[in-house]
Order: C-alpha cells, then structure tokens, then sequence
C-alpha cells in the first residue's frame, strides 16, 4: 500500500471504505464540543485502544465511535506501516453545529518535526549528529504529510488542485502585507490574532472563484505540509450539523516523544478535554 504524492500535487483522496453512509452514522450526534488525542505506537487492534476514548466517547457523544472509527485506524496503519513508520499523534475533535467556520479559513499546516518549522521539535544533539555526519537532520527527521477524514459531518475543503500553486502565492503575498510589526509576549498574540483575522477575511475574498472540493464518504484526505509546498485547506461550513473530524500526524517515535515532552507528558499518552466536564485528560 506504500503511496507517494506525485511532485505536482499537494493533496490527494484516499478510499478506505465503502462510500455508502454506515448505519451507525444515523444515530450518532455530539453532546460537547471536546477532542480525544493519542500519542505513541499505531493501535492496531480494538483492545490496543487507550480506555479514555470510550470514556470520551461515553461523555461526548450519542453511541459508540469504533464501527465508524476501526476500518479508518485499520487503513491508516497498514498506510503507515508501508511507509516506514509506527507511530502516530492522533487527534477526533468533535464539534456541534456552529457558525464559526461560514467563512472559509484558508490556510496550510505547519510541518511538526523540522527545525524552525512549528517549534515543536528541538534540534538534534550534537552527539547524535556526531555519530552520523553525513545524516541531514532537517531532512532524516521530518514528516511532510498527514492525513485526516471526517466520520460525520462535511469534509475538510479544499482548494481545487490546478490553483493550488498559485493559492500558496497568493496566501504568502497576503500574509507579508498584513503582518504588523509587533512583539509577541503571549502564547495567544493579540497582534498575530488580528493579523490572522485580516487574512481569514481576504484569502475569503480572493480564493470564492476557485472553487473547493472534498473528500467523499468512506475517503481520508492526504495532504502535504508546510508553508511552501502544503496543501491549501479550510475546515468546513458546520452550521448544518455535527461533526466528528480525525487528524493523524504520522511521526517516529523519537519525534513524537519529544513533542510531548516539551508539554511535560509522558509518552506514550492519551488525554482528552471537554468543556464543562470535571476529568479533563487521562493517562493510558
């Protein structure tokens, strides 16, 4: 099952099941916005499931996630597997019906591992690169794709693939002329916040002729990231109903260690947070 993105293309969908909605669906609604996250080795059998997800799940929805759940975890292993890695930081966030997202937020992910990248990966030790010079850590040690699929409600949009080069520029273009020069004192920045508003606002604007499209029932999206090459995407209109929304950053162990080391958690490690509910995270 080993799959690359071709190099002219940014995204791709991917089918993983029947595209038929499943009867579970049907029955199945969000009580509270909340999400479920796990870090550490793929779970490759229902009893490998951390017990905090069907805690979650009990909690914040209607009925049980797994039937829709397990054909997606089932593919995403084998799809990693062949890709030489096994481990994985998954995230469900399920959200109930809002307006939040009527407008588009055009955007691409930041690449999780590299240096310089999102910040979440400290550079490599020196022993370590010591013991491999010809090793390019930026490169040796870096994911540039995800995957993501929604188990109910509308899929994640995004930018037809004939303008996503030109979508990039034009996201670029707009973020360099809207940037204030300002200092950052906060984890949430007032100044970044209003800039983040004003190019929501315009990229709105500019990229309506493009059009958008879609992952299909029963297909998981596979995307690139990274400012210069990643895939142009927006969360979808949600005001017509719930959704439940998976998100896999595929990584390798050491890079995933390490990114919940810097929160202070241990790893392997599942937690989850749910407004207005006193347990709000769990260890496996």
């Amino acid at each position: 099952m080993k799959h690359k993105l071709a190099a002219s293309t940014s995204f791709e969908f991917l089918k993983y099941t029947p595209s038929e909605p499943a009867p579970e669906s049907a029955s199945l609604s969000v009580k509270t916005d909340a999400f479920w996250s796990y870090c550490g080795p793929l779970l490759c059998t229902a009893d490998a499931i951390p017990s905090s997800l069907h805690d979650w799940t009990h909690t914040c929805l209607s009925t049980s996630l797994l039937p829709l759940l397990l054909p997606f975890l089932t593919f995403i292993n084998d799809f990693l597997q062949s890709n030489g890695l096994d481990h994985y930081w998954l995230t469900i966030r399920a959200t109930k019906a809002t307006t939040e997202y009527d407008k588009p937020r055009w955007h691409t992910d930041d690449l999780f591992f590299s240096r310089g990248g999102s910040g979440l990966r400290e550079p490599p030790s020196p022993q370590k690169a010591k013991s491999n010079p010809n090793s390019n850590p930026d490169l040796d040690l870096r994911t540039d794709w995800k995957l993501c699929t929604t188990l109910l409600g509308p899929g994640t949009m995004f930018i037809p693939a004939e303008h996503q080069v030109s979508a990039r520029e034009t996201s670029r273009s707009t973020k360099r002329a809207l940037t204030t020069e300002h200092t950052c004192t906060y984890l949430r920045c007032v100044g970044c916040a209003a800039t983040a508003d004003a190019v929501r606002e315009e990229l709105a604007v500019k990229f309506a002729p493009l059009g958008l499209v879609q992952a299909a029932p029963g297909e998981c999206s596979f995307f690139r990231i990274g400012e210069e090459s990643g895939a142009v995407h927006s969360e979808p209109c949600m005001s017509r109903g719930d959704r439940i929304f998976v998100n896999v950053v595929p990584g390798r162990e050491d890079e995933l260690a390490g990114l919940v080391a810097k929160w202070g958690m241990s790893f392997p490690r599942s937690w989850w947070i749910a407004p207005n509910v006193l347990r709000g995270h769990e260890l496996m």
